[in-house]
């Protein structure tokens, strides 16, 4: 299929939302589109301070003045971390395509090259997040640590342990892959799926249009990756059920292995000193209902 009119892209301005535009672009060349254009936007959520975020309700905040312009007709598409893309979404709009998920799991980063992981980091030293899972992560693991919150990009966050402002962070590690981040003056260290699960839709990008687009439709349905729709859509009916938004200490990975999907999650209670994991296997032609029914499980243990 060759597309002759111009296909215009939304994203957020950040240096890593235009690395996932930019694979997102380099996808659709390769199913017959050769002329696109790309809006680059400074969302709300960029915009205000981690008590003013969490005021005007989170994770929306990233994807909403985009989505408002593919609901509008400005754009065709928006790209998004489909970790921000809230449990409901607009009725008009729809998840077209999910790229190849990148590593889901995350990275500590120090500038102490000799620490291996989140146990060995210092006593009262500092750890900076303020991502609910990470906070409850290092409740549990190590309680003696002292949370400091830090938003922003990850090349501000990195900036904040190599100017001593925080002796540690730690963040996704598909954006340091995405980025090609190699500084050998930092250690980077991925922490094993066993000892901290990601958040839900962490390392998969999405690609939002309008529903009664059916040409847009036809497009992105040829560079959708049905691995990662499937796995997406048991995290998704998930924190659905759970009602969960970003101030959820919320963690859920889904994994495909032949014909069944295996779900793992970690719920914890909002002061996180309570916590309960769950893993549902079941056909992955009912990925939703897997997510459903661990959701299910994880709210009748906890609450």
């Amino acid at each position: 299929m060759i597309f002759n009119r111009e296909i215009i892209i939304g994203s957020r301005s950040s240096t890593l939302a235009r690395k996932q535009t930019e694979i997102f672009v380099s996808k659709l060349k390769k199913v017959g589109v050769n002329k696109v254009k790309t809006l680059l936007i400074k969302s709300k959520g960029d915009n205000v301070g981690y008590t003013e975020f969490k005021r005007l309700g989170g994770k929306g905040l990233f994807t909403k003045e985009i989505d408002d312009l593919v609901i509008s007709k400005k754009i065709d598409f928006a790209v998004h971390s489909a970790k921000d893309i809230p449990a409901y979404i607009d009725n008009r709009l729809e998840i077209g395509a999910y790229l190849k998920r990148e590593d889901v799991r995350d990275v500590l980063i120090t500038k102490d090259l000799d620490i291996n992981n989140i146990h060995e980091l210092p006593q009262n030293s500092t750890l900076g997040t303020s991502s609910p899972r990470r906070v409850a992560y290092i409740k549990m693991l190590k309680p003696d640590i002292k949370v400091v919150s830090l938003r922003g990009n990850i090349t501000s966050r990195i900036a904040k342990v190599e100017k001593g402002k925080v002796f540690s962070i730690i963040i996704a590690k598909a954006g340091i892959n995405r980025l090609k981040i190699k500084n050998l003056n930092i250690n980077i260290r991925p922490i094993s799926l066993s000892k901290i699960l990601p958040s839900p839709g962490q390392g998969a990008i999405a690609i939002v249009y309008k529903k009664n687009n059916l040409l847009n439709k036809k497009l992105l349905k040829q560079i959708d990756n049905l691995d990662t729709r499937i796995a997406l859509s048991a995290e998704r009916a998930l924190i659905k059920k759970i009602n969960g938004d970003c101030f959820t200490p919320l963690a859920a990975l889904a994994k495909i292995k032949r014909n069944q999907i295996n779900i793992k999650a970690k719920l914890f209670s909002n002061s996180g000193d309570k916590y309960v994991d769950e893993e549902i296997i079941g056909p992955v032609n009912s990925a939703n209902k897997v997510g459903k029914q661990c959701a299910i499980n994880l709210l009748k243990y906890l609450c």
